[in-house]
């Protein structure tokens, strides 16, 4: 519901932002033009130690545009404090079997996305563009406790993974300035296992899951238009 409301929020303001400018700019995002420009807003995610959270986030974006699709290059960082998560372990012999098993509790400070998406703009009019969009990233912890081992290297190969997302949001454009908001969906981070050799012949393996289900993020932002991303005199696109 918190999510929600956040939602209407942000398309409220914009609907407040789009009524200045006149009916002679033109719509929407302009075609064939590069973008560069910040986000920021909130992420809600689950862990199997400590349930859902709300997190803030920030970051940067890339946005390179066609007639009627774009790309999108992001990268987003979440800023918490002591979020809790658990994996799981195994230590086994030369002969791989189970001497020792158990559970690691350990802590993460925020969680950084990277991602690229291809977007779409089915619908022009004179104030405002919806646009959807589709694409993959890669998503890791950052101020990883120290947990099993001091450099904390088990958590972050445990946290790093891929995953696929889906966007849709509102865009508002003032002369070269654009304004948005948006809703982010991401799959969950997967099962992971990393394996390290121990002395005396034995290994240590910690495997699981660091979140649970599917991460949301709403955010809105600005950008700035940076020219034309094709060369005078070009034709076609989509």
């Amino acid at each position: 519901m918190r999510i929600l409301k956040q939602s209407m929020a942000l398309v409220a303001l914009g609907s407040l932002l789009v009524v200045a400018p006149s009916a002679a700019q033109k719509a929407g995002t302009s075609p064939f033009k590069w973008y560069v420009g910040g986000q920021g807003g909130v992420t809600s995610f689950r862990t199997n130690a400590g349930g859902r959270e709300l997190m803030p986030v920030a970051g940067g974006h890339i946005l390179i545009t066609a007639k009627r699709t774009g790309l999108l290059l992001s990268v987003d960082q979440g800023f918490g404090s002591d979020e809790v998560t658990q994996t799981l372990y195994e230590i086994r012999d030369n002969n791989d079997a189970t001497v020792q098993s158990g559970v690691s509790n350990w802590t993460f400070q925020g969680i950084r996305r990277y991602s690229a998406v291809l977007m779409a703009y089915p619908v022009r009019n004179a104030n405002i563009q919806p646009f959807v969009g589709l694409g993959v990233g890669i998503a890791h912890t950052t101020g990883n406790s120290a947990g099993p081992f001091a450099d904390g290297s088990i958590e972050s190969d445990l946290s790093s993974s891929g995953f696929g997302t889906a966007v849709a949001g509102l865009e508002f454009r003032v002369g070269p300035l654009s304004a948005f908001g948006q809703y982010q969906i991401t799959t969950k981070q997967g099962f992971k296992q990393v394996t390290n050799e121990l002395q005396g012949g034995f290994k240590r393996i910690d495997f699981g899951e660091w979140t649970m289900g599917a991460n949301h993020t709403i955010t809105g932002g600005l950008r700035l238009s940076l020219g034309s991303a094709r060369e005078k005199g070009g034709s076609g696109g989509y």
